[in-house]
C-alpha cells in the first residue's frame, strides 16, 4: 500500500515500485525471516573487514546493536507499506549517517554488498522465484538510497549555507576592518609624509646652521691671528719702552720727560699683553663651546636625516598596506 503525497508518488512510480511489488514482498516474508540473520551476519562480516567502516562502528555504536537494527530493516522490506512514516525513517537514517561521517560511497557500496548477499541466500532457498524477489527488493533498496541521499544532500546544503554564512560574516568583519584601516592609512600616510618633510627641512636648516658655525670658527681663527699680531706689537712696545727708559736715564734731566713717556708706553704694552691673554683665553673657551655645538649639530642633522629616511620607509609601508587593503576589498 502506497500512501504518500503526489511528489513522492511520482518518485516511487519512476523507481518502478508498484502495489503488486509491495504485496509480493509481503507474501514472501517467511523467506525473508528464514535468511535475515544469515544475511545480516554475512553483510557485517564484510563491512567490519573495512578499517574505515569498523572505526565508524566502534566510535558510534556496537556491531551487535547494528546487526539488530539491520535485521529489523531487512524485514521491513516485507511490510507492504510505503507511507510518510516509512519516508521519514529513511531520511532520519540519512541524517545520522551524514552526521557520523559515513560518506555516500561507503553507503551505496554497502547496498551492493547487501543485495549480493541477499541474492546468494535467495538462490539457495527459493531457486525458482529468487529473481522476482530480488527485482522487487532492488527497487526498494533503490528508493531507500534515494531518500538517504536526499538527507545527505540537505545536510550538505546546510553545511554549505553555514560556511557561506560564516564566510559572509568574515567578509563583513574584514570589510569593517578594511574601512577602519583605510582611514588609519590616510591619516598615517599624511602624518608620515609630514614628518618626513619636517625632518628633511630640519636637516636642511641644521646644515645651514653648521655652515654658519664653521664661518664663525673661521672668524675666530682670524681674530686669534690678529691677537698674535697685537701680541707682537705689545712685545715691541714693551721693548721700545725699555729702550726709551734706558735712553732717558742716559740723558739725565734732559730725558726726564722722555722717560715718563717711555714708562707710559711700557704700562700700555703690559696692559695690552694682559688683555690679549684674556681675549685669547675667551676665544679658546668660545672655540670649545662652538666645537661642542658643531658636534651636537652634526648629530642632530644625522638624526633628522635618519628620521626623514625612516618616515619615507613608513610611507612606503603605508602604501603597501593600502595596496593590500584594496585587494581585500576586491575579495567581496
Amino acid at each position: 500500500m502506497i500512501q504518500v503525497n503526489e511528489a513522492r508518488r511520482k518518485q516511487i512510480a519512476y523507481t518502478g515500485i508498484t502495489e503488486q511489488d509491495l504485496a509480493y514482498l509481503r507474501s514472501n516474508r517467511p523467506l525473508f525471516e528464514q535468511i535475515t540473520s544469515l544475511v545480516v551476519d554475512q553483510l557485517y562480516e564484510k563491512v567490519a573487514a573495512i578499517p574505515e567502516l569498523r572505526a565508524i562502528i566502534d566510535k558510534h555504536s556496537t556491531l551487535e546493536r547494528l546487526k539488530e537494527t539491520q535485521r529489523r530493516y531487512f524485514l521491513s522490506m516485507t511490510d507492504g507499506v510505503i507511507d510518510d512514516a516509512f519516508i521519514e525513517r529513511r531520511i532520519v537514517i540519512g541524517h545520522i549517517h551524514s552526521r557520523i561521517g559515513l560518506t555516500t560511497e561507503w553507503y551505496l557500496g554497502t547496498y551492493m554488498l547487501y543485495l549480493d548477499t541477499a541474492v546468494q541466500n535467495f538462490q539457495r532457498i527459493a531457486p525458482d522465484s529468487w529473481m522476482t524477489i530480488i527485482l522487487a527488493l532492488s527497487k526498494m533498496f533503490n528508493l531507500d538510497s534515494q531518500l538517504v541521499l536526499e538527507a545527505y544532500e540537505k545536510d550538505e546544503k546546510d553545511k554549505i549555507q553555514s560556511l557561506s554564512d560564516a564566510r559572509q560574516s568574515t567578509l563583513t568583519t574584514i570589510s569593517r576592518i578594511v574601512q577602519e584601516l583605510s582611514a588609519m592609512i590616510v591619516e598615517l600616510g599624511s602624518s608620515s609624509q609630514s614628518v618626513a618633510d619636517s625632518a628633511s627641512h630640519t636637516a636642511d636648516i641644521q646644515d645651514q646652521a653648521n655652515l654658519k658655525v664653521r664661518e664663525l670658527q673661521s672668524k675666530i681663527g682670524e681674530i686669534d691671528g690678529i691677537g698674535s699680531l697685537l701680541q707682537e706689537i705689545s712685545d715691541q712696545s714693551q721693548l721700545l719702552g725699555i729702550n726709551a727708559a734706558i735712553e732717558a736715564a742716559h740723558a739725565a734731566d734732559h730725558g726726564r720727560g722722555f722717560g715718563v713717556v717711555a714708562g707710559e708706553i711700557r704700562k700700555l704694552a703690559s696692559h695690552s699683553k694682559e688683555s690679549l691673554v684674556t681675549v685669547r683665553a675667551k676665544l679658546q673657551e668660545i672655540s670649545g663651546v662652538i666645537g661642542e655645538v658643531m658636534r651636537d649639530a652634526e648629530r642632530t642633522s644625522m638624526l633628522a636625516r635618519d628620521q626623514a629616511a625612516s618616515s619615507q620607509e613608513l610611507t612606503s609601508f603605508v602604501q603597501m598596506i593600502e595596496t593590500i587593503t584594496l585587494e581585500l576589498e576586491s575579495i567581496q
